[in-house]
């Protein structure tokens, strides 16, 4: 464990040094070009997209995240953007737009849209999302991109679909066909949806989840023990935002891991 946080503390002392990318620009190494670009020529976008999803669900790592993040969002917008279309490019050495990573560059905004409730970064994520849709062909296939027919299972199956997840985990109010779970801190092992509740399990005991509800829960209880309804997300209960069209569960819990919520 400790040869682990020491080589963290290496990557992330690099990150925010001056010959780091935070400082310099300079996003390489994460595609072909790690073996090939010994003078760092090529640039991507899923390095510093990345990094910015994890400063937002870590928040207190960085003291200047809403200099640090703004700045990221801009300058893959900036650098991979496809003139006259709202979708993103992997990278300069393969400078094509693509679902994958105009759906991930989506994801982040609308994270980003969470965190500040700043509206631009709503309208950001809605349009890029809405570009990145037309990347599923009407047979289920997900192309590569808008000029690229062809299918790559790990971008079209895996970062696409999740990015689109995270994207409704953000702005719940995108959801609009029933109760749905929309994501937990810990792993869902299993969740079932009926007429008068809402059940699912964690992995741990200690988690957040957030729901999207139809209707404000009558009760709520963690291995069969009802909790406190809460005045805010943060304290260890639940708590009801509610919405246009029905509204925002959030439950924080630390006392077991089988939840049921009472329509």
């Amino acid at each position: 464990m400790a040869a682990y946080s020491k080589a963290r503390t290496i990557a992330w002392d690099w990150l925010y040094s001056k010959a780091g990318p935070i400082a310099t620009g300079i996003w390489s190494g994460y595609f072909e070009d790690i073996p090939n670009d010994h003078g760092l020529a090529n640039r991507n976008q899923v390095s510093p997209m990345e990094t910015a999803r994890y400063l937002i669900r870590n928040p207190n790592l960085d003291p200047n995240i809403k200099k640090t993040v703004p700045y990221l969002l801009n300058f893959v917008s900036t650098a991979f953007r496809t003139d006259g279309l709202k979708a993103i490019k992997e990278q300069t050495w393969c400078y094509e737009p693509m679902g994958s990573h105009t759906a991930r560059y989506a994801s982040v905004c609308a994270l980003w849209y969470d965190f500040t409730k700043d509206p631009y970064w709503k309208k950001e994520a809605y349009d890029f999302f809405n570009v990145a849709t037309y990347m599923t062909d009407a047979n289920g296939v997900v192309r590569v991109g808008p000029t690229w027919a062809g299918s790559w299972f790990s971008d079209g199956y895996g970062d696409y679909i999740r990015h689109f997840l995270e994207g409704l985990y953000a702005v719940p109010e995108w959801v609009t066909d029933g109760d749905r779970l929309l994501g937990s801190s810990s792993v869902i092992q299993s969740v079932q949806y009926s007429a008068t509740q809402v059940s699912y399990k964690t992995f741990d005991n200690t988690s957040a989840e957030k729901l999207k509800m139809q209707a404000k829960p009558k009760a709520v209880t963690i291995n069969g023990k009802k909790i406190a309804e809460q005045k805010n997300r943060v304290a260890e209960g639940w708590y009801w935002e509610k919405l246009a069209t029905g509204g925002v569960l959030s439950i924080q819990h630390t006392t077991g891991n089988n939840i049921v919520i009472v329509k």
